[in-house]
């Protein structure tokens, strides 16, 4: 089981693995010593025999909406980051005086 872990671990850190032909991904996998099935289910980008495999039972996520920003604390926010001109523009004028 591990060796199948180890592998896609493997996968996932390495860009030209994850997007190698079949005949390569084969050899990689017959390298690896992965199983016979789960070597199969990645062949065949099958998630769910892979999941089932590798993490058996129920599959669960949840996913947290954002708490919603009050529309002022917005406008707050951008006045304190716009940039203060007002001090460049008098500096500019008195230097030209």
């Amino acid at each position: 089981m591990s060796n199948v872990i180890d592998f896609l671990a493997r996968m996932g850190a390495e860009a030209d693995l994850r997007d190698a032909g079949t005949e390569a991904l084969a050899r990689e996998l017959a390298e690896a010593n992965v199983d016979g099935e789960l070597a199969a289910a990645i062949l065949a980008a099958d998630e769910d025999t892979l999941r089932e495999r590798v993490a058996p039972g129920t599959y669960y996520s949840i996913q947290l909406d954002r708490e919603k920003e009050d529309p002022n604390q917005e406008q707050e926010k951008e006045k304190k980051e716009a940039p203060d001109n007002d001090g460049a523009e008098k500096s500019a004028l008195a230097h030209s005086a």
